[in-house]
């Protein structure tokens, strides 16, 4: 029976990271505006569930959103 041998950890080298972390960092600032009834619903919603960050929060929503209009738009040939 054959030995396995050691597996080999693949590591990135901290210029990638570094690189890769530089292309996260959100630059670019868009502002919403809420109504009283909406921005209470929202103050409302984030107490209920516990959520703190409430920009991180409307991120990923809006995101999520987003990539499940683009999953059901997908364009198909047949």
């Amino acid at each position: 029976m054959a030995r396995k041998g050691k597996s080999k950890k693949h590591t990135l080298s901290p210029d990638y990271r570094r690189e890769q972390s530089a292309l996260l960092v959100r630059k670019c600032r868009k502002t919403l505006l809420f109504n009283e009834r909406e921005r209470s619903l929202l103050e409302q919603y984030c107490h209920k569930f516990s959520i703190r960050n409430k920009s991180a929060f409307m991120r990923e929503i809006i995101i999520s959103h987003i990539l499940e209009q683009m999953d059901d738009n997908y364009p198909t040939l047949f």
